[in-house]
């Protein structure tokens, strides 16, 4: 076992390394050891997850880490990622723990972790607990050395918390229209939550793959797969469907026509109407990642006038540019959005909510609403590998250098962080000529990984 985090967090197929029993716990008393308050007698953490089924495996192994290095531990049950920092900040927490994949399906689970500040933990934190858990001579040194361990209890009103919380983001000010909207929870995190806060707002509500089973998350449906939401949409002639990953971070829009929205659309929107020129202390107003869309780019600058960075792929990174550049609105085309006047990670129903809003204010359908720039064709494939050699994986960095050059297309070619694929992107002017070089680079890639 050679690395123990990815790209957001630790993710795996469970009970296989870095996620075994045995060095879950160890993970988990790392963290305790090294985040715990030293200033406070009752550090606490608190726990959530999703609904997978080894949910059931992993809070125990992680509670008893947290519990045998003297901490208080927090369990909240299933509830969206984006929960975590609000409850840690509303319960005084030290650590947030959410046991989750994302939009993996349930064979796979991981573990993200945040910090005092609410905020995910850095990568060079990851590296000092990578540090220790693979090294038994530094592991040997995780003690407790108090006689009193922690205690762990279960929080019953977690979900009326962040509930109240979401809905304190909409601006009294606007008059709500009440919508017919479709949700698909991905028989995930949002899958009691986001039904009860739209319909607690007078909405008309249909909720999809909103029964989770511990083996159905994810699969063919939510943020990853929105083919059944844009038939319900038309199906129920509905104003708007969103459709949640399982962690419930993410967002995925359809509109009232049933065209699938991505989060370069979203992003627009927000960009549009959410952000205040006026009021701008930022120069970077708006940041989103090297796999959004060129239209998106040019609407921002050209149309809106907003300067804008692109970071990394991932939310972590998107996130670390914004408190950088004290931004207001980050995302991925993949559905992350944050808004930072609001939560410190990207939240789907959050997103969800603040469209609710954009739409009683501009009072137009959502196709049209969404319909604000013309994207660029792109094309983007993921490629599996079961092992790469070193030498490999340079050639794969040579090959993408080498493309970047360039100038008729934009291309990324990079390893996922979360799953064994090399991911494709490539973006240009005309959709053959961009389907011709997604073929050539797909055949070099292959050629090389053998």
């Amino acid at each position: 076992m050679g690395k123990i985090f990815g790209t957001d967090g630790i993710r795996c197929i469970v009970n296989t390394e870095p996620l075994t029993a045995e060095t879950t716990l160890k993970i988990s008393k790392t963290v305790g050891y090294l985040l715990k308050s030293k200033n406070s007698i009752n550090s606490r953490v608190i726990i959530c997850k999703d609904t997978r089924l080894s949910g059931y495996l992993y809070e125990p192994l992680i509670t008893a880490g947290f519990i045998s290095m003297g901490m208080e531990v927090i369990l909240v049950g299933p509830l969206p990622t984006p929960a975590v920092p609000h409850l840690m900040r509303s319960l005084r927490a030290d650590i947030g723990v959410m046991i989750t994949a994302s939009h993996n399906t349930y064979e796979y689970n991981g573990i993200k972790f945040f910090n005092l500040d609410g905020f995910k933990i850095s990568s060079k934190l990851e590296k000092r607990i990578e540090n220790i858990v693979l090294n038994k001579q530094k592991y040997a040194k995780i003690l407790n050395s108090e006689n009193n361990t922690g205690k762990a209890i279960r929080l019953e009103d977690a979900s009326g918390r962040y509930s109240e919380f979401l809905k304190s983001t909409l601006d009294k000010k606007v008059k709500t229209k009440k919508l017919k909207i479709i949700l698909d929870c991905g028989n995930g995190a949002t899958y009691d939550i986001a039904p009860s806060i739209f319909w607690e707002l007078g909405h008309n509500v249909v909720s999809i793959n909103n029964k989770p089973d511990g083996t159905n998350i994810n699969y063919n449906c939510g943020a990853v797969n929105v083919n059944s939401l844009c038939k319900k949409v038309v199906q129920e002639k509905a104003d708007i469907g969103f459709a949640f990953d399982g962690d419930g971070d993410r967002l995925i829009v359809v509109d009232d026509k049933g065209n699938e929205i991505d989060g370069d659309k979203i992003i627009a929107l927000f960009a549009k109407y959410l952000v205040n020129k006026k009021n701008i202390n930022s120069k970077f107003p708006v940041i989103i990642t090297v796999m959004s869309n060129l239209g998106l780019e040019n609407f921002l600058s050209k149309d809106l006038g907003f300067k804008l960075k692109r970071s990394a792929v991932g939310d972590i990174n998107v996130i670390e540019e914004m408190k950088k550049n004290k931004s207001f609105l980050g995302g991925e085309q993949s559905g992350h959005i944050i808004l930072s006047d609001f939560s410190k990670t990207g939240d789907g129903i959050l997103a969800a909510l603040k469209i609710t809003e954009i739409i009683s204010i501009i009072k137009k359908p959502t196709n049209i609403m969404f319909d604000l720039y013309d994207n660029f064709p792109q094309i983007k494939v993921n490629i599996p590998y079961k092992k790469i050699s070193e030498k490999n994986k340079k050639n794969i960095k040579d090959l993408n250098k080498k493309n970047k050059k360039d100038k008729n297309f934009r291309v990324l070619i990079r390893f996922s962080g979360t799953e064994p694929f090399i991911r494709l992107l490539v973006e240009g002017k005309k959709l053959k000529e961009v389907q011709q070089k997604t073929k050539i680079l797909e055949f070099e890639i292959r050629n090389i990984i053998g």
